[in-house]
């Protein structure tokens, strides 16, 4: 996300529509919170500490779940809100948005690494291994640590507490090997500064999530932020970095915010502890709400590395897609489109260098064909000679490319807008069974042997009120993940917030948001005909050059007429010559038009 200094200013202002907006993530924030202090207020039962659940408990038994039962039925109290705190629980299942540690088997960011670690013999996902294997006293008991300032160092606070991440089997380790090995992994990890991080929360930035925590240090402000303290820090490094590294570095990073944001200003005590956890709620709220583009990358390398994006119009499909090619080639986030399509566009490359791989990005329409896709004999017109030559097509061209780099790091992303534009079952052809059968060989008629190399995803963008929806039949349908895209509004304050005044555009964002439920609620269309974004960004096409400006009903009445009308028209279709309906255009366009 493109998170500037200026953009957090105004969503600092404008905080409290934000969290009822947001009411789901304001209410978790508060949870943990509860939870936090309820913690620190607990008396310390020594005997979950000094037999920590792995040894002194039959804790471990057929499976994770099982464990919180078998809490609950050995009386240990705060169960729940320990599963809630450090397991990422929202009710009986895990939300990856709460989670406070990686469940990905990736070597640079689990635990397991090359080892085979697991809980009693099964391979559990790291956030299961930490939540079932600790008991609610050794969280508080780490936290109370991490409050004492003249002991809150990491062996202190590790040895003091027992907390633990995982329970080895395959190999048995007596007590005290098991705990120096578990204390030495879970250093670097974010549980710890998780928790540091609350025990704090008077005078530091506090996360509710890793995942909030990761894409705020990712954000352009993030990162402004990490080089003006240290040239050295990066986001990386400071996710990984060991524990008490990290306690200083993130006391400098949010003693930063704080002075940009004219917090540490604030001399009453209680009203600066109330600024700092009004800052650490709305950050976390706005990083949790940008997971799309992460979620969306690992959905694309699961299954059949084919994903579907699928929403209302201009809710930024492409511009998705788009995003999810930077985050698998881990290109930086400030690189011109320019800059990009010249080292990464695949058919802007007259020769192929070996960096982190390639993208192609193409529209279907009623007249794309399989020779288009995939290649076949086309006429070739010279003069008034018309002679035929087989061609290939764009996407055998780029797999082809792609199966001479094999290379697991080498990604190369296929992107095909408006998908379901095109006759997909003659398109694809005999695609449907390489899509679903990675790296097995297909026989393609004039080409031969042909397979679609394990190192090519392939991303499709469609609206779900396309009436030409039905020609993505079931066949297809079941290659393909679905991932649906709804409005974001307020990505407007992102976009036009160096442009527009921020009252006129905080009343702009607040009028196209009822403006969409009135769709659903006048017009009866339902959710899925909601307005993206995209077409209320239109609105600066209509504004003056100056900067600072204020959208007047002049400049609105010209979107209305020209962008938001013909959009419901299409919605509409033939009921549009109904004098009820044509009557409620009417009221919806005065509504959006008008001053209130």
């Amino acid at each position: 996300m493109n998170l500037t200094k200026k953009t957090l200013e105004n969503y600092y202002k404008q905080r409290n529509s934000l969290y009822l907006n947001k009411s789901d993530l304001s209410n978790r924030f508060k949870e943990i919170t509860e939870i936090v202090d309820l913690f620190m207020k607990l008396d310390i039962d020594q005997k979950y500490i000094n037999e920590f659940a792995p040894f002194s408990d039959d804790l471990l038994g057929d499976n994770g779940a099982g464990n919180r039962k078998t809490m609950i039925e050995n009386g240990v109290d705060q169960v729940e809100e320990m599963w809630k705190l450090i397991g990422g629980f929202d009710g009986a299942s895990v939300q990856a948005k709460y989670r406070i540690i990686s469940s990905s088997r990736g070597k640079n960011e689990n635990y397991y690494e090359n080892e085979n670690y697991s809980t009693a013999g099964q391979n559990l996902w790291a956030n299961s291994n930490f939540v079932t294997n600790n008991y609610p006293h050794q969280i508080a008991a780490f936290l109370k640590c991490c409050k004492e300032d003249d002991v809150n160092n990491y062996e202190n606070c590790i040895d003091g507490s027992k907390i633990v991440l995982t329970w080895k089997t395959d190999t048995y380790l007596e007590k005290d090997d098991f705990f120096s090995a578990s204390k030495k992994r879970l250093k670097t990890r974010f549980p710890p500064k998780f928790l540091w991080m609350w025990a704090n929360k008077e005078k530091v930035i506090h996360f509710m999530s890793l995942m909030a925590f990761r894409n705020f240090l990712n954000t352009t402000y993030g990162k402004e932020i990490l080089k003006g303290i240290d040239q050295n820090y990066t986001p990386e490094s400071i996710t990984n970095m060991k524990f008490d590294e990290f306690t200083k570095a993130w006391q400098s990073i949010s003693d930063k915010i704080l002075e940009d944001l004219e917090i540490n200003k604030i001399s009453d005590s209680d009203s600066k502890i109330l600024a700092i956890t009004d800052i650490s709620k709305l950050i976390s709220i706005i990083m949790i709400e940008e997971t799309d583009i992460k979620n969306i990358a690992d959905l694309l390398k699961t299954g059949n590395q084919a994903v579907i994006l699928w929403g209302p119009p201009g809710t930024g499909k492409t511009y998705e897609s788009m995003e999810v090619v930077k985050e698998l080639l881990k290109i930086d986030e400030d690189s011109r489109n320019e800059d990009i399509e010249n080292k990464y566009l695949f058919s802007k490359q007259l020769k192929f260098e070996k960096n982190q791989g390639y993208y192609e990005i193409i529209q279907f329409h009623p007249n794309y064909t399989y020779e288009d896709f995939i290649g076949g004999i086309s006429p070739k017109i010279d003069g008034e000679n018309v002679s035929y030559e087989l061609r290939q097509g764009v996407f055998y061209k780029f797999c082809k490319e792609a199966e001479k780099n094999q290379d697991p790091t080498q990604k190369y992303i296929f992107i095909i807008d408006e998908i379901n534009r095109a006759e997909l079952s003659a398109v694809f052809g005999e695609l449907l069974f390489a899509l679903e059968y990675r790296g097995k060989h297909i026989n393609l008629p004039h080409f031969g042997s042909f397979t679609i190399p394990k190192n090519v995803y392939v991303i499709g963008t469609m609206n779900n009120v396309d009436k030409s929806l039905v020609t993505f039949d079931l066949a297809l349908r079941r290659r393909f993940g679905f991932f649906k895209l709804m409005p974001k509004l307020d990505v407007i304050v992102d976009v036009l917030t160096d442009k527009v005044e921020f009252g006129s555009l905080e009343k702009y964002v607040i009028k196209c948001k009822k403006l969409n439920k009135k769709i659903i609620s006048d017009l009866g269309l339902g959710e899925d005909y909601q307005i993206g974004q995209a077409y209320f960004l239109k609105i600066k096409d209509f504004l003056s050059d100056e900067e600072n400006v204020e959208i007047t009903s002049f400049d609105l009445e010209k979107l209305w007429v020209y962008n938001i009308e013909p959009l419901l028209e299409e919605y509409l279709g033939m009921i549009i010559e109904d004098d009820g309906i044509k009557a409620k255009l009417d009221e919806l366009k005065k509504f959006f038009v008008e001053d209130e």
